[in-house]
């Protein structure tokens, strides 16, 4: 058994990325700095040392699947039933295949290494149920992330996506970038138990943190280094931002 895989969320069309385009792409495939959205995001994780890296594919899935081969493993979404119906997915692949499943956006090409190292360690040395990042936004509203709900003791106990959010709720601004590390038997034990009752009749990955929390589960969340490692890739401009955090980082090593 695998000490972690993890699961990168790749299924998706990215309809604000393709308007206008006489042949839409996966989101994940847009060029970013040489490459494709998808790559950074599969680097990072490697780049840790987790080997078995499993990609959620769905519109368009073949372009995917020809660019990687067999340097990772797929599952496919046929129909967009959000986050937790894509993680369910991969059940069947990876359940019962490692200790630890991490999970993550594909279009979330940011993260630096030395973040999820520092996150699997404190997950590996506190073992809680869950593991997640957290970014704090000056202006979460405009990031539309979903928001970090925490007791008066301070303990995660549930996310809220913003579409769901209470005017009271809008206003936190630790939000959630989407990154986590779950223990994998319970993840594959819960994960079938989600319900699409929220705005978008989704199923929500977030909601198995809620979910935790009501078992009496331990969840740990700490932040990004810095808020860019957070940023996703969801229209062109958050592309050309993209592109810039790379470049920068590039100039700073060099």
């Amino acid at each position: 058994m695998d000490k972690f895989a993890a699961i990168v969320l790749a299924a998706g069309k990215g309809t604000r990325m393709n308007e206008g385009l006489a042949s839409p792409i996966p989101k994940v495939m847009f060029p970013l700095n040489g490459e494709h959205i998808i790559d950074w995001s599969v680097k990072s994780i490697k780049a840790v040392g987790i080997d078995r890296v499993a990609l959620v594919v769905g519109y368009k899935k073949e372009l995917v699947m020809e660019h990687f081969g067999d340097k990772v493993e797929y599952a496919v979404q046929e129909e967009q039933l959000g986050t937790g119906h894509a993680v369910a997915q991969a059940k069947l692949l990876l359940g019962n295949q490692s200790e630890s499943v991490i999970v993550f956006y594909g279009d979330n090409p940011l993260y630096k290494p030395e973040t999820i190292k520092k996150l699997i360690s404190m997950y590996e040395e506190d073992r809680p149920t869950v593991a997640m990042l957290s970014v704090v936004f000056a202006d979460p509203e405009f990031w539309a992330f979903g928001r970090i709900i925490r007791d008066e003791n301070n303990e995660v106990q549930g996310i809220v996506e913003q579409k769901d959010c209470t005017p009271e709720q809008l206003k936190i601004k630790e939000s959630n970038p989407g990154f986590y590390i779950f223990d994998a038997a319970w993840l594959w034990a819960n994960i079938d138990k989600l319900e699409s009752n929220n705005a978008q009749k989704e199923y929500y990955l977030t909601d198995l943190i809620k979910m935790a929390k009501e078992q009496g589960k331990r969840i740990m969340a700490i932040p990004v280094s810095e808020e860019a490692e957070a940023l996703g890739v969801n229209n062109p401009d958050q592309l050309k931002q993209a592109e810039e955090v790379l470049k920068s980082r590039d100039a700073i090593q060099n």
